[in-house]
């Protein structure tokens, strides 16, 4: 089975407003539309059985409308994870509704949400998610931060939490720390309790085949998920980049997609 465990999608009255603002910040083109559709079109043209679709808001308020509609579009192709925001005020509540609603986890962006992964107000929430949900928290920082942006999501906080809450299921985004894989190398790669996902856009192709086989193989290639970053980039292009790394064939499907299945209990 082939799980992208990162993807972005929006229902269709916002999706092209969103999506026009995703491509002008991130500096990054679309390879496919930010819809059911468009994601799901993108899936058949590039093999993948399932996508993790991730809940991100800006504001609290629209916490409860966006997870709604995540509930709403459950299916065979598509594993919404929740949205929350660390200004909500009945976190670990909205952790339970989406679980009794048949989410099998949440998204957090330390970065997008200005709060530090493992500020105390967010404990709530990992005790909420248990052994039963996963949790997916973007690691690292932007490509566009400048040196005094504060560093919300550095390996290092993700690893306090991975310490604080050992029975939590943990994948850190983008190879456990976007723009900052060295301290990701020192702090995170290797340690037990936490996977990572291959996201890199706008290609995975822009780390080097040496650096990624070394990360592979520093952190455990059963603790690495496939991960795009879908529409800013294509499961098709850097699925095919993994397929040619120096790995055996059982340890690129547990990339392409059984380690992520195993995790999440798909």
């Amino acid at each position: 089975m082939r799980i992208d465990v990162h993807t972005h999608i929006w229902p269709e009255r916002i999706a092209g407003t969103v999506l026009d603002s995703m491509v002008h910040d991130m500096g990054l083109d679309a390879v496919g539309v930010n819809t059911v559709e468009g994601v799901k079109a993108h899936m058949r043209e590039s093999g993948v059985d399932k996508s993790v679709v991730l809940g991100v808001v800006e504001r609290p308020d629209q916490v409860k409308r966006a997870n709604d509609w995540l509930i709403s579009i459950q299916d065979d192709m598509l594993v919404p994870f929740g949205a929350i925001h660390p200004e909500l005020e009945d976190k670990a509540d909205e952790v339970r509704r989406l679980r009794e609603n048949g989410i099998k986890g949440i998204k957090l962006h330390p970065v997008m949400n200005s709060f530090y992964a493992d500020d105390p107000r967010m404990f709530p929430v990992y005790e909420e998610l248990g052994d039963d949900m996963t949790l997916e928290i973007h690691s690292g920082r932007f490509p566009n931060d400048s040196p005094d942006d504060p560093l919300y999501a550095a390996p290092e906080r993700i690893m306090n939490i991975v310490r604080q809450f050992p029975r939590l299921k943990i994948i850190a985004l983008h190879l456990g720390g976007m723009y900052m894989l060295d301290e990701a190398e020192r702090v995170l790669l290797g340690q037990e309790n936490v996977l990572v996902d291959t996201t890199w856009p706008p290609s995975l192709r822009e780390v080097a085949a040496e650096t990624l086989t070394a990360i592979f193989n520093k952190h455990g290639s059963h603790k690495v998920c496939f991960g795009t970053d879908f529409p800013l980039a294509s499961q098709v292009t850097d699925s095919d980049y993994i397929l040619g790394l120096p790995f055996s064939d059982a340890e690129k499907e547990g990339i392409l997609g059984e380690n992520a299945r195993a995790l999440i209990g798909l």
